[in-house]
């Protein structure tokens, strides 16, 4: 059985990686001021829009605009249903995105109509698609893909790999350390979002003091305080060691940085995760940080 994968470019992955294991990306658009952009996951368009406008404070608004449910519909019965047999779609949590709801909704539309598709290009045999709620964010996004694909290398049946990160998701966290709290505190706000509020980001801005935020089970907020960016994420970096050796649910541990992610060797505690990584085999996964991330934790967050 053909068995595919569709994340939202919001799950961060290398590009590498996503190639080399045929995963298919479902673009967001981010709209910053009267400017949109099409977040890909190409690290070159990435890194130009950091650059270009994701340090710009006077933008005041900026939003990501995920696929409809129509465009969801014309990826799955112009490609998928010919090139699989079951797909999963895995989106970035419901809590912050409609594009788990509009594919939830398309996938009834898929089953419905994928029959003649298959019959006209000669392709036999039925056809399933999955929709799973990741139920966390970008790197914790990017760890359940990772496990579909070792699943889907280990030969797993759909029902098999479905039922097993259905169980994941219950169990993925991801961590965010901010090196600004600027786009958090603003993008918050504009949410009606509590994670970050006025007092922690004036007084963080004053001492340096930053909050390390989790993402999992489709809520998001801070889990600790750090002074300063290193602190932050060698805490980050030595916890997450500590956990591979204590044993993980899945061999995987995705990293994402708001630049160049070639920087993420040299940071502080970087050296005994991937001491314990390569001792527990286990992969690390790094990449640049999606821009529908970025347009909202600020470029240089980890």
């Amino acid at each position: 059985m053909r068995i595919g994968i569709v994340v939202d470019s919001a799950c961060d992955l290398p590009k590498s990686f996503i190639e080399e294991n045929n995963i298919v990306v479902m673009p967001i658009s981010v709209r910053v001021g009267d400017k949109t952009f099409v977040d890909r996951r190409d690290p070159q368009e990435t890194w130009s829009f950091y650059a270009s406008h994701l340090d710009t404070r006077s933008e005041d608004h900026a939003e990501s605009i995920p696929w409809t449910q129509q465009q969801i519909e014309e990826l799955f019965l112009d490609r998928m249903v010919l090139e699989y047999d079951h797909v999963f779609c895995l989106t970035i949590t419901s809590a912050r995105s409609l594009i788990y709801d509009h594919a939830n909704k398309a996938s009834l539309n898929i089953i419905g109509r994928y029959k003649e598709r298959r019959r006209q290009a000669g392709v036999q045999g039925p056809f399933s698609v999955g929709v799973i709620n990741s139920r966390t964010m970008f790197t914790g996004q990017g760890v359940q893909a990772a496990e579909v694909i070792r699943l889907i290398r280990e030969g797993g049946t759909p029902s098999q790999i479905g039922n097993r990160i259905r169980q994941l998701t219950e169990e993925t966290y991801a961590f965010l350390m901010p090196a600004d709290l600027f786009h958090v505190y603003k993008r918050a706000s504009k949410r009606g979002d509590k994670s970050i509020n006025w007092g922690t980001y004036t007084i963080g801005q004053m001492l340096d003091v930053k909050p390390i935020l989790c993402s999992h089970r489709d809520q998001t907020g801070p889990v600790g305080k750090v002074r300063g960016f290193d602190t932050g994420v060698e805490k980050l970096f030595r916890n997450t060691a500590a956990q591979i050796r204590k044993g993980l649910k899945a061999p995987q541990v995705c990293i994402s940085f708001g630049g160049d992610p070639a920087q993420v060797k040299s940071m502080p505690g970087y050296d005994e995760l991937e001491r314990a990584a390569r001792e527990s085999d286990v992969d690390i996964l790094t990449s640049v940080m999606s821009m529908t991330a970025a347009v909202n934790v600020g470029s240089g967050a980890l």
